[in-house]
């Protein structure tokens, strides 16, 4: 559990968080842009030189493959994922790249990977700015087996962070069934004016001439108790509403708070979680100040 220390201490002082278990892909060659815009949902070039932009990986059914942070350095893409993704994200980066004057390695084993957020001190390294906390930040790229030293920031404070700015997260909101729009994908990782990609016929027509039944959305108890993955939500005529897929406690607010699918219907109406009936609030954001 995160202490109301802890917490208040986060916000202006900022964090460390590590990423060194990610998987890490770098994409050179003449035609390596070329390639990465055709396989990914957001505009890749837009990234200046050591700069970065998130992006989704889909397949031709627009569903959701991988959750990705492209980075330019010279004349390399470095792309990161959640670690769960090891196995996955080189083998389906690779299945496209046929014709292409373009080489794809796995250098994951070769670097550890920092995020900083906030106003933190950035350690000595390759530093490439990237948003992952829903504030400026940036990630340096290590030497292997160079990270241990630094003070990172607990998982848990990170978590409740993550889960306050209503960041999704992989295995959590994030998974190979959904469709990026809705997690929310679309506000941050998907350009709708870049062209083609793998899966961009489905998403677009997800906004132009329809879209998703469900949201990943904030909540908040209503009851100052704590919420729990995995408790379904219902409507107060019992009708079902979605379910908690991440959940914390705000030490500030003393209650808990969550993210959570919500089926579109009932967006509106009073929610009720888990076996005690919990009553909700659902809200855009958790941000501070408490809504």
């Amino acid at each position: 559990m995160v202490t109301l220390d802890e917490w208040n201490a986060l916000r202006p002082q900022g964090g460390l968080l590590d990423l060194s278990a990610a998987v890490k892909l770098r994409l050179t060659g003449p035609d390596a842009q070329r390639y990465l815009n055709g396989q990914v949902s957001n505009d890749v070039r837009r990234i200046p030189d050591g700069g970065s932009l998130p992006a989704c990986v889909c397949t031709h059914k627009g569903k959701l493959e991988a959750f990705v942070m492209i980075a330019r350095h010279g004349d390399a893409f470095l792309i990161t994922a959640d670690a769960a993704l090891r196995d996955i994200l080189p083998l389906r980066m690779e299945k496209y790249l046929i014709a292409d004057d373009a080489m794809l390695e796995d250098v994951t084993d070769a670097f550890d990977l920092v995020h900083v957020f906030g106003p933190h001190e950035v350690p000595a390294g390759l530093a490439i700015t990237a948003a992952r906390t829903g504030e400026p930040g940036c990630d340096v790229w290590l030497p292997r087996d160079t990270a241990a030293g630094l003070a990172f920031t607990r998982p848990e404070a990170v978590e409740l962070l993550r889960i306050a700015r209503g960041i999704p997260s992989w295995d959590n909101e994030l998974s190979r069934d959904i469709l990026p729009p809705e997690a929310r994908l679309d506000e941050t990782a998907i350009d709708y004016h870049k062209g083609c990609y793998t899966g961009q016929e489905v998403i677009s027509r997800l906004r132009s001439v329809g879209r998703v039944n469900r949201l990943v959305l904030p909540v908040i108890c209503d009851a100052g108790q704590p919420l729990e993955p995995g408790w379904t939500l219902t409507t107060e005529d019992g009708a079902s509403a979605g379910e908690i897929t991440s959940a914390a406690w705000h030490p500030a607010w003393q209650t808990g708070i969550g993210l959570a699918f919500i089926k579109r219907a009932a967006m509106d109406s009073p929610l009720l979680a888990g076996p005690a009936s919990t009553p909700l609030s659902v809200r855009k954001t958790l941000d501070d100040p408490k809504p």
